[in-house]
């Protein structure tokens, strides 16, 4: 082996050694993680479900049916304990990517919400919403007001008269409604337990219920 060669082979070394040095800072800055999970999103003075697909120390990309432009502020409830703070950073169809205000710990996080639902501390993810909606029930028709909703159940401002067990049917639109049943009811509120959920594309946007 001539000189040329070991130079060469040195030179080789070194530039391995600086790629492995590099190469997992790099990685844990670009890694993505594929998530299967419904959160709660603010933006524009509209709130709604989305569905998460990954996510990284730097940022989500989140499937939604609300209206978002690139730019927007954004919150992200991944939980009622985990908020995510971050602006659209693109926007096409129902996909959309949000840049994270500052960089997280993306491991730590996940690892966080499966301790929180193995531990049973986790909710369907609820959104505080107030309108008025029809119910049906054997008491006949009568209005009463949504104050929060979730895929699996409502809170009801009603006249009094609705108690644990009734039937109902609400009508959250013209073109929606779900049937359920009143699990409890006190001082005027009530919550109904839906016998048919509600998508995340149903509850995407508030603005549209």
């Amino acid at each position: 082996m001539n000189v040329h060669d070991l130079n060469r082979g040195a030179i080789e070394q070194g530039a391995r050694s600086l790629r492995s040095l590099s190469a997992p800072e790099r990685r844990r800055g670009q890694r993505l993680r594929t998530v299967y999970r419904v959160a709660r999103l603010f933006t524009r003075g509209d709130t709604g479900l989305a569905r998460v697909r990954n996510i990284s120390d730097g940022g989500l990309m989140l499937s939604t049916t609300m209206d978002m432009c690139v730019g927007d502020p954004v919150r992200v409830d991944l939980s009622d304990s985990c908020s995510l703070s971050g602006k659209v950073a693109w926007h096409h169809g129902d996909q959309c990517g949000i840049a994270l205000n500052a960089p997280i710990d993306s491991s730590a996080v996940l690892k966080r919400l499966f301790e929180e639902r193995r531990a049973g501390d986790a909710r369907p993810m609820r959104i505080n919403h107030q309108k008025s909606v029809v119910v049906e029930s054997e008491l006949g028709l009568q209005v009463a007001t949504l104050r929060d909703v979730s895929q699996s159940g409502l809170k009801l401002a009603h006249d009094g008269r609705f108690t644990a067990g009734l039937p109902v049917k609400v009508r959250l639109s013209p073109e929606l409604e779900r049937r359920g049943v009143v699990r409890w009811s006190q001082t005027g509120l009530a919550g109904v337990v839906l016998t048919e959920g509600l998508s995340v594309e149903e509850l995407g946007s508030m603005r549209d219920l």
